[in-house]
């Protein structure tokens, strides 16, 4: 029993990790229409990894769980450029500038994280 008590921790942190953070070895799991409405529902942002034959899912997804997500006044203008920055990458070409959207949307998404978890933000108070 204890024996199990240790792995089903590590099995579920794992599986968030995928969720988290997708790469190449999770992309079949992680660019599908459910990923991405969770993605979209927790305010986090899409950083354009996923293959064309299955990103128009994960984007329908994305943009469905976006109509459901915590919408606090303060954060909508970092929701906003969120949502530009990930059009500018998914344009983008050049790897150099995808890395650097990449960079700037890590720091939108952390604000964005930020607002709508905080306790003491709009979003949260009662």
């Amino acid at each position: 029993m204890r024996r199990l008590l240790r792995t089903v921790p590590v099995a579920l942190l794992s599986a968030c990790a995928g969720f988290q953070t997708p790469d190449p070895t999770n992309l079949a799991t992680y660019c599908t229409a459910e990923t991405g409405y969770r993605v979209g529902y927790q305010s986090r942002a899409y950083y354009g990894v996923c293959p064309k034959e299955t990103e128009g899912a994960f984007l329908s997804g994305l943009q469905r769980g976006r109509g459901y997500r915590a919408n606090p006044p303060q954060a909508l203008p970092y929701f906003e450029r969120m949502e530009q920055t990930e059009k500018q990458l998914l344009a983008a070409t050049s790897n150099p500038d995808r890395e650097k959207l990449r960079a700037q949307l890590r720091q939108v998404e952390q604000m964005t994280l930020h607002i709508v978890n905080d306790p003491a933000s709009y979003g949260n108070s009662r």
